[in-house]
């Protein structure tokens, strides 16, 4: 199966040898399935579709070149998602640039999920220990945490979750938790300083607060103006139709006013099986931070 995907500037065309049509599937799922029938479709493909990966790493170890923490698994490679197929979410010209083959087929996770994952794995005493807050989980962190026996609390506005929480005002007492995650999540609230200042709030003395969120490489500081409020403004604006904002790549001084000594986790650190990388989107930066409520051990 060939495949064309963006990178330095071309396109390129390569040999995807990894066997999974995500895409494809799901769209055949939602065409045959009965809505009903539709989640435990999708549960029995992804279990078809880890077995026939764990069946490739028994038989085919020296090709698998990929692997991902999250999900714990190895590939030949991971795969692409074709965001130009949805125009009403996603600003396609921003996933023309950056690397596409960054998605785990099995997991879902992105290059910030797995420099996430292996950063944890070498503060495991410390998560162990901890009282965790997760704003916005998703499958490939959640099925870490699982993987690895770290609890957390999880908490969204709108998602399921453990906890139905604004992250502009959770309600929570303070000093509540020892360490937050919140990925992606400021770039969609209304005001991320209030956010930003209620985290601190909760965070126990020496708690982490673990953040990453778009950062345009054209942006210093922040891109943000109240008055685009439509889909369509915000995919022109801010690369996708949620987004209420584009981070800047100094974007952490919001961090440290917030009171918060910073620690940037930074792909290029990180080993190349993972493909800790720019992508999809060129705000996609592989930087994560580590923010401590008070010095930084």
């Amino acid at each position: 199966m060939v495949i064309r995907l963006r990178g330095e500037g071309h396109f390129q065309e390569r040999t995807n040898e990894t066997p999974y049509s995500i895409a494809a599937m799901k769209k055949l799922l939602k065409t045959i399935c009965p809505r009903p029938l539709e989640k435990t479709a999708k549960k029995f493909y992804y279990k078809c579709l880890e077995t026939r990966c764990r069946l490739d790493m028994l038989l085919f170890p020296g090709k698998m070149k990929r692997y991902c923490p999250c999900c714990g698994l190895k590939f030949r490679s991971f795969v692409t998602f074709r965001y130009q197929e949805h125009p009403d979410e996603f600003d396609f010209a921003r996933y023309e640039q950056p690397r596409q083959d960054v998605f785990c087929p099995v997991c879902q996770s992105f290059p910030r999920h797995r420099i996430l994952a292996l950063w944890c794995e070498k503060h495991m005493e410390m998560l162990r220990a901890a009282k965790i807050l997760y704003f916005a989980q998703g499958k490939s962190e959640a099925l870490w945490m699982k993987r690895n026996g770290v609890a957390s609390v999880t908490a969204d506005l709108f998602g399921e979750a453990d906890l139905k929480l604004d992250i502009q005002a959770t309600g929570l007492p303070d000093e509540s938790y020892d360490v937050v995650f919140c990925n992606h999540v400021l770039e969609h609230v209304d005001d991320f300083r209030v956010a930003l200042k209620e985290m601190y709030r909760i965070l126990s003395p020496g708690g982490s607060f673990l953040c990453s969120f778009p950062m345009d490489p054209k942006v210093e500081l922040v891109d943000e103006d109240p008055s685009v409020q439509t889909a369509q403004e915000r995919i022109r604006r801010f690369g996708q139709n949620d987004h209420k904002r584009v981070f800047g790549m100094k974007a952490d001084r919001f961090l440290t006013e917030a009171g918060f000594e910073v620690e940037k986790i930074c792909g290029e650190d990180y080993p190349e099986e993972i493909l800790p990388v720019v992508g999809p989107a060129d705000y996609d930066m592989n930087i994560l931070f580590r923010c401590v409520k008070g010095r930084l051990s």
